[in-house]
């Protein structure tokens, strides 16, 4: 944030112009890209040119643009009647997973790939075949250069990590057909859990959309929350509403954005929400900050900070809650923080940790040394009545994130140009360490990520993993998300999500153990941010080399499930085992292979499990006539 400041008052070309001058490149491309000769132009009215789109592709998305078709037609009359194109799928990996091709027209005007399906005519739709295929046509060529829309409808049980492709061979009018010369430029979509866009420049009245936060509520919820930023893209002290949607379905489809916080003019508005669980079953807090904006804040007139709740996991929401007289300004009641001048929360996710502590991260100016940003947690320990301030975790930070340790420490990201800094705290968030460290293998502009637990064998799962979000290297592209196994030490694996102009994001965990991340991007010049939510397997993320083993898939593996009863249970050393009639106990791994193996002659037998990983364990009872199934955490 504190950079954006400085780049929204950068001046930009008006959409209006970009657009005018977008068709004018076009129309010598069209023309340059076919290389006709004086002969072939006479002969023909008829010319095409196709770009290809690349972003990912989820299922059941309808609409799902592959091709961009622009044709230019040119015989003095005013429009010729189409009669079908021809098509192919070579490069799709599975036929099934599309559902329908269909064919839109936009006339003569050009939109922007995310936005041609609002103003679009359908013209055609077939069903996808292998090899070469026709699709009937019914529409028009108007004179002049038009825009024709291939898209497919992508099936409900397509393949994650699948591609689909498609060839524009001939195009068809009733006078004559054209084969299309550059039948299928470079690139291929590839098929995810799910690709949503929530909102756009423009939508609902607003010339703009940022700072994305996201959560999964108790209730398997995904809830998004957004800036809406009214007027222009500048921070506060522009005129900005806090939106949310939720999603029930994993992020496919999403309710219509409601409010959480109303701007009600310059000066008068709010920004930059961050998201944490609290100690309710369905509860939701929502810290924010409004007023003045972090420059211009002082004590007398600080940017003030908000809470707000949801008991409903996100469907509605308290009226904002100023606490700023607890964190700091001339109201605050600690000598220290009544003078300094501004702060606000890193916007993303917030932290409930396992001792019920709710936890954030504000960026702070203690003083007006710009360069000297720092950063410090904000908790509370009676689930957000009240709240305290950290000791000072770093100095020339910026929005940082926290997240727990197996081990009950708190690790904090911070924005910070080149490698990307960290700090530790060993006594819950209230102090950290004299200084900040660095991670070499995580490089990035300056600019907001995310940082959350996926997995904890504190919890039964196989093995801890950390999940980080951020753009990659020297500009704000490329979001990225990491994965560590060894509680943020290293991050090995990676994959680039989003591989264009992307910059703040947010992650959270689906109950299927998938993973979403709500994030503001600009696919190849399409203008301001739209923010967008994804949804993918941890398998997809490490292109294979990992993934979660889920209990169901060990009851897929013959193992029936019953009862025996067991305690306690979690365990660090032993188990007792209530054996009654078994004769043998089996415990297995969630892979399903059998580690241990003891014979059975006492009512309880008291089994040593010390040894093993901590994780989910399965352990099997066997009579003469049946078998009994349970779980177990080795902590």
């Amino acid at each position: 944030m504190a950079e954006d400041k400085r780049l929204a008052t950068k001046g930009f070309y008006s959409y209006k112009y970009i657009k005018t001058m977008r068709k004018l490149l076009l129309l010598l491309t069209l023309v340059t890209a076919l290389n006709l000769t004086a002969q072939e132009k006479d002969a023909k009215t008829l010319n095409a040119l196709l770009k290809q789109e690349n972003r990912l592709t989820a299922r059941s998305n309808t609409d799902e643009l592959i091709l961009k078709a622009m044709v230019q037609y040119k015989d003095g009359d005013e429009s010729v009647d189409l009669k079908s194109i021809k098509l192919n799928l070579d490069g799709t990996t599975r036929i099934a997973d599309v559902e329908r091709v269909k064919v839109f027209t936009t006339g003569l005007e050009e939109y922007d790939n995310n936005r041609f399906h609002d103003y679009a005519t359908l013209i055609g739709s077939c069903d996808p075949q292998e090899g070469d295929f026709e699709c009937e046509l019914e529409g028009q060529l108007l004179e002049g250069v038009n825009f024709l829309w291939l898209a497919v409808d992508v099936a409900d049980d397509a393949v994650e990590g699948n591609f689909i492709d498609m060839s524009c061979l001939e195009i068809s009018t009733v006078d004559e057909t054209v084969e299309v010369k550059n039948t299928s430029p470079s690139g291929k979509r590839e098929i995810i859990l799910a690709r949503t866009t929530l909102l756009r420049p423009g939508d609902y009245n607003s010339t703009n959309y940022r700072i994305p936060a996201v959560i999964t509520a108790r209730d398997g919820s995904v809830v998004a929350v957004t800036d809406k930023r009214k007027y222009n893209n500048g921070d506060l002290p522009e005129d900005i509403d806090i939106l949310c949607n939720r999603s029930t379905d994993g992020g496919h489809t999403w309710s219509e954005p409601y409010t959480i916080a109303y701007g009600t003019g310059h000066g008068q508005g709010f920004g930059d929400c961050a998201l944490a669980l609290t100690n309710d079953d369905n509860g939701i807090i929502a810290a924010f900050v409004g007023g003045p904006g972090f420059w211009g804040s002082t004590p007398e007139n600080p940017l003030r900070m908000y809470i707000a709740r949801s008991n409903d996991n996100g469907q509605t929401w308290t009226e904002p809650q100023d606490i700023t007289y607890q964190i700091y300004g001339a109201e605050c009641d600690d000598p220290e923080r009544k003078e300094w001048l501004g702060g606000f929360f890193g916007s993303g996710s917030g932290l409930l940790t396992s001792n019920g502590r709710i936890m954030f991260v504000v960026a702070m100016r203690e003083n007006n040394n710009r360069e000297m940003v720092c950063n410090h947690a904000v908790y509370s320990d009676d689930n957000g009545l009240t709240w305290q301030v950290s000791e000072r975790a770093s100095v020339g930070g910026d929005e940082a994130k926290v997240t727990e340790l197996v081990d009950g420490r708190i690790l904090m990201s911070i924005r910070h140009n080149g490698n990307r800094w960290y700090n530790i705290s060993d006594d819950g968030g209230v102090t950290w360490q004299e200084s900040t460290s660095e991670w070499t293998d995580i490089v990035a502009p300056a600019c907001n990520g995310d940082l959350i637990r996926f997995t904890s064998t504190n919890n039964g799962d196989d093995k801890n993993r950390l999940l980080h979000s951020v753009p990659v290297g020297s500009s704000r592209k490329n979001v990225t998300v990491y994965v560590s196994y060894d509680e943020g030490e290293t991050w090995p694996t990676s994959r680039c999500v989003v591989p264009y102009n992307s910059a703040y994001s947010s992650l959270c965990i689906l109950p299927d153990k998938t993973i979403g991340l709500y994030v503001e991007e600009s696919y190849q010049g399409e203008g301001d941010y739209c923010t967008v939510f994804y949804n993918f397997s941890l398998n997809w993320l490490t292109e294979g080399e990992d993934n979660v083993v889920s209990l169901p898939e060990i009851e897929d593996a013959d193992i029936i499930k019953g009862e025996m009863e067991i305690y306690p249970n979690p365990t660090s050393d032993f188990l007792n085992v209530k054996t009654e009639d078994l004769t043998l106990i089996n415990i297995y791994n969630v892979n399903g292979q059998l580690i241990q193996s003891y014979n059975s002659d006492d009512d309880v037998m008291i089994v040593d499990v010390s040894d093993l990983e901590k994780g989910i364990y399965v352990i099997e009872g066997v009579a003469d006539e049946n078998r009994r199934i349970n779980y177990f955490i080795k902590k």
